[in-house]
């Protein structure tokens, strides 16, 4: 028996490696030219690069272990270095969050808050991880509420907090869920290790997505690349199969839908009630600067500014710098041009050193990056056992604690494959 899958991004890409890793024959459908989703990579003037700069840190124990299971070196993958950033602003002095060396977990860390910050941001940051670890998610709240009411100053609410949660759940405080941002902060903070940074070595195209390709042609399975499937079949309440925009027509009792929740609505619409939730774009601006222009770290925090995090990616090429800005805001109204000049300019008044304008540029807009982690979004996520006979979920909006990150994704990719399997065991067992 052969389980379709639709979608090829990481969710996708997981459930058929847990499928072709216990014998089970797969079919995995893409729209796109390349695997990845919406973390693949693009060519650029002759350079490989993300299509979105991602974060990986120490906590993705599922993405690591599934990279670890196909075959992959982790430590030629990605650079690994011990939490330490620092987050720029014009108003307020430099906030630094590090791990610190020597002392028990999480002692080192309040001996580094305590040494770069001062009494008062020790005890707000501690305070808010105490209460994100006993957070109770019913009923849920914003997470500007949840700061207010952990009386966090305005300091930190815009110089740690807010920077914090859009990278992490690419929705403004005010509209932010609690709980989700509060699960983040917990698991995170775990042990030393989870608050390990994973700079890529390689563009991400060149991890999961090309190893797994890779891993799952090796076990028999197929991968149809330039495939969009226009329907699924459904038949009396069960699945019988998909059918792709070129008419052809693929049998099936089991399909696995691993898409982004706005390509997951004209499949599904008509079986299923998908949540209301929309999308929020993630804007990265690549930046070619001469070739021995560096940032002070691998990674840069900024508040109180367009851009909000910078990467350098010198291990890339020499001199190229990654700007994000994620959530919704002004500047999708800006020009490229004009995005590009503002981001240029922040990083030119913070780093005079650097040059005013970068020698090349270029902009990726992803407008639907994410869905929006909204107040209550717990309870809008379906899980990944529909009620038809055969059509499951995957991708990183179906239920997890966690919200649309690289780990959610890998972690219902192969939820939903363990569910499969364990159901076809079940059923063999009393035929």
């Amino acid at each position: 028996m052969t389980t379709l899958i639709i979608g090829g991004g990481w969710s996708g890409l997981a459930a058929a490696v847990r499928l072709s890793q216990q014998g089970h024959r797969v079919q995995l459908f893409e729209s796109a030219r390349q695997l990845g989703g919406r973390a693949r990579s693009v060519d650029w003037q002759g350079l490989e690069i993300d299509n979105g700069q991602h974060l990986m840190i120490g906590a993705y124990r599922h993405t690591l272990s599934l990279l670890e299971d196909i075959g992959a070196d982790n430590t030629a993958l990605f650079q690994r270095l011990p939490l330490d950033i620092q987050i720029q602003d014009p108003d307020y002095p430099p906030l630094r969050i590090a791990a610190g060396p020597g002392l028990p977990w999480p002692l080192s860390l309040a001996w580094r808050l305590w040494r770069d910050n001062g009494t008062d941001c020790l005890a707000q940051i501690s305070r808010l991880n105490w209460l994100a670890r006993r957070f109770k998610p019913t009923p849920d709240i914003s997470v500007a509420s949840w700061l207010d009411q952990a009386g966090q100053s305005r300091r930190l609410i815009r110089q740690l907090w807010e920077p914090l949660c859009l990278a992490t759940l690419n929705t403004p405080i005010e509209m932010a869920s609690a709980a989700v941002f509060a699960r983040v902060l917990s698991t995170t903070f775990r042990a030393r290790s989870d608050t390990d940074l994973l700079i890529p070595k390689l563009p991400l195209g060149a991890t999961l997505p090309r190893l797994a390709e890779q891993y799952i042609q090796q076990q028999g399975s197929q991968i149809h690349l330039q495939s969009r499937v226009e329907k699924i079949v459904v038949d009396d309440g069960k699945v019988t199969g998909l059918v792709t925009q070129g008419g052809q027509y693929f049998p099936a009792e089991h399909i696995i839908v691993a898409t982004p929740l706005a390509a997951a609505r004209p499949l599904l619409d008509e079986q299923l009630t998908l949540p209301v939730s929309d999308s929020y774009p993630i804007a990265t601006a690549y930046l070619q600067y001469p070739a021995d222009c560096r940032l002070p770290a691998p990674i840069q925090g900024l508040s109180g500014t367009l851009c909000q995090w910078l990467f350098d990616r010198h291990e890339l090429r020499p001199g190229l710098v990654a700007a994000v800005i994620s959530g919704p805001g002004e500047h999708e109204k800006l020009s490229k041009a004009a995005l590009l000049k503002q981001i240029a300019g922040e990083i030119h008044q913070q780093w005079p050193e650097l040059p005013p304008m970068p020698d090349k540029s270029l902009v990726i807009r992803e407008k639907r990056a994410t869905f929006i982690c909204n107040v209550d979004i717990q309870r809008q996520r379906p899980n990944n056992r529909t009620e038809i006979t055969g059509l499951w979920l995957a991708g990183d909006f179906v239920a997890n604690p966690y919200p649309a990150t690289l780990e959610g994704a890998v972690l219902n990719g192969e939820q939903t494959a363990i569910q499969l399997m364990e159901q076809l065991k079940c059923q063999s067992r009393t035929t």
